[in-house]
């Protein structure tokens, strides 16, 4: 497992000179640094473990660039992507722009460039905080999570509607979700905020065990809390999500 605070980096270009060289450059800077050759491999390490930055090849055979791209921002919203080209494909960057990436970057290389870049995005993870929403009609319970985890960039609210308008405005690494609210149920909220944010991980929290029924199976559906809280069990898990995120 890469060191919690370290940089991670996916590397997706299908020219093996390029891989070793960019390896090699974030490798000396301290970066984790992990590499693939096409799309698809690239969606199959991404299902498996998240990245906080992806440089991209535009030009790559079989699934290009910025259809790459389009898919990865489905698993992992919240990555920084750039994208990488040595030819003139304006057309297809300004595409990957509108879509969302972040920066784009030409072969050959500029090492200064390459350094700013990375300065940028350290500096970012080293400060940023682990984003939580939580979803629960009873101020009790929203005071709890708010003293527990006060050192999070949290996010509490009372409602479905609210929790749909902040999932859309923010990214979030993990949602803790009341299953009945006054205005909805986690039966019906889970499929609109995985429409918003697929691959979100969500937390439910209940004081009915039996209300979990028909939704622990569902995908991003990470476990369940039983109200009164085991603190250390919620601490526990905040843990892991740190750890996992290299938060």
């Amino acid at each position: 497992m890469p060191d919690s605070g370290k940089l991670k980096v996916l590397i997706v270009d299908d020219e093996d000179i390029v891989r070793d060289f960019l390896c090699r450059f974030l490798t000396l800077k301290g970066v984790h640094v992990d590499t693939v050759e096409s799309g698809a491999k690239a969606i199959e390490k991404a299902q498996k473990e998240k990245f906080d930055v992806v440089l991209l090849d535009v030009r790559m055979p079989g699934m290009d660039g910025v259809e790459t791209f389009k898919e990865l921002k489905k698993i992992c919203p919240q990555s920084k992507y750039v994208m990488m080209t040595g030819y003139a494909v304006d057309k297809q960057l300004e595409e990957a722009k509108k879509e969302g990436a972040f920066i784009s970057v030409k072969k050959p290389f500029n090492i200064e460039q390459l350094d700013s870049m990375l300065d940028t995005y350290t500096q970012a993870l080293d400060k940023r905080k682990m984003k939580v929403l939580v979803i629960d009609d009873e101020h009790i319970v929203l005071d709890f999570f708010k003293r527990l985890l006060r050192d999070l960039d949290l996010t509490l609210v009372s409602s479905g509607e609210e929790a749909l308008i902040k999932v859309t405005e923010q990214d979030f690494d993990l949602v803790f979700m009341d299953i009945t609210l006054r205005d909805t149920s986690a039966h019906l909220l889970y499929p609109k905020i995985q429409k918003i944010k697929p691959g979100l991980d969500i937390i439910l929290i209940t004081g009915n065990p039996d209300t979990a029924e028909g939704l622990m199976h569902l995908p991003n559906i990470k476990g369940c809390f039983y109200k009164p809280f085991e603190i250390d069990k919620v601490l526990g898990v905040i843990e892991e999500r740190k750890h996992q995120k290299g938060i």
